[in-house]
């Protein structure tokens, strides 16, 4: 449980530090950054909780992770199929790709931390 508190700390505070530093300085920083901060909220939430062996919340935080970084991940590779190509969407794919199988490692993690908790 303490290395997914752990992860769930910095994965939160990958993606905030990224979206500061993509978005600092433009007007359109609360909009276009808020999905990004607030997963990084729940993560924060869920290894928190995680410190009194509560790992429900690492599923709901998790789960919201990975439904973000998958919509990110077809938005991106949709640019680079359809066009506009974005300059560093290789990048972008690679980097997506990591955090989405990231967060689906935290999952199963936390699946497997609850059926053993629940003696199944």
């Amino acid at each position: 449980m303490r290395f997914l508190n752990w992860l769930a700390f910095g994965v939160a505070g990958l993606i905030s530090l990224g979206e500061v530093a993509r978005f600092w300085g433009d007007a359109r920083f609360i909009p276009m950054a808020l999905d990004e901060l607030l997963v990084a909220a729940a993560l924060v939430w869920a290894g928190w909780r995680g410190r009194h062996q509560d790992a429900l919340p690492h599923l709901i935080a998790w789960g919201a992770f990975s439904g973000l970084m998958l919509v990110l991940l077809v938005e991106t590779a949709s640019h680079q199929i359809h066009g506009p190509a974005k300059a560093a969407g290789p990048i972008y794919l690679a980097a997506l790709s990591v955090l989405l199988i990231t967060g689906l490692g935290a999952i199963r993690a936390t699946l497997r931390l609850l059926r053993h908790s629940r003696g199944r």
